[in-house]
């Protein structure tokens, strides 16, 4: 197997999918998701947070959400606006590989127990870490909710790289790809340290969401952190 998995996952993509062409539709292998509108399924109650029935349907052209909760009432959400495209991309669906070495490993719901856990049909592809809640822009409107916390999250450098490890052990197929992302990641303490251990362990594309201040005007940084 090839560092990032790449063998493995085409193999493992290419036995439990097929598709053939038919008059422009796609016909896919049996899969344990469940497809076609409406359907029940399980979401949350955006008060309590507690999980509730729902029903997907066709409504107005878009895909919609109804649910209900004992204690807040019903809700009805647009989930996607064109039905359509849903419906064409639907069928694409197809159960990943899953997890041999999940950390969660007796979950009986989710989202309660995630850490990956067992109930995951697929694994971790791309992981955005967040290096720090602090930024150099102080923006009206922040992604992030940069600087607005009242309190500053910053991981130490020993947890980030337990967190590397942890990333390059999951099995079948380690996870490739990282995104560091904050805040402004740039600013972490120690960021050209943090980009040189990850490639050290291993992987292959290391990512950075940044507002590039820092790389752009601060002599030496940029050199430094692409060693």
């Amino acid at each position: 197997m090839s560092l990032c998995g790449t063998d493995y996952a085409i193999g493992a993509v290419r036995n439990m999918y097929r598709e053939s062409r038919q008059d422009s539709a796609v016909v896919a292998m049996p899969s344990k998701l469940q497809k076609g509108l409406p359907r029940r399924t399980g979401s949350l109650c955006p008060e309590c947070l507690k999980v509730i029935p729902a029903t997907l349907y066709i409504g107005d052209g878009a895909l919609k959400m109804k649910k209900t909760c004992k204690e807040h009432g019903e809700f009805d959400e647009v989930c996607w606006s064109d039905a359509e495209m849903y419906l064409r991309a639907e069928n694409w669906a197809f159960d990943g590989v899953g997890l041999e070495n999940p950390q969660i490993v007796d979950a009986k719901v989710c989202p309660y127990e995630c850490g990956l856990c067992n109930l995951h049909y697929s694994a971790t592809s791309l992981c955005n870490i967040d290096l720090t809640n602090r930024c150099n822009l102080k923006c009206p409107i922040c992604f992030a909710n940069a600087n607005a916390a009242g309190y500053v999250f910053e991981p130490t450098f020993e947890q980030i790289i337990y967190e590397f490890a942890v990333l390059r052990a999951q099995r079948p197929i380690p996870v490739a790809a990282i995104q560091f992302a904050g805040g402004e990641p740039t600013i972490y303490p120690q960021f050209p340290e943090i980009v040189k251990a990850a490639k050290e362990m291993g992987f292959p594309q290391v990512q950075v969401a940044t507002n590039g201040i820092r790389l752009a005007t601060e002599d030496g940084f940029f050199d430094k952190v692409a060693e």
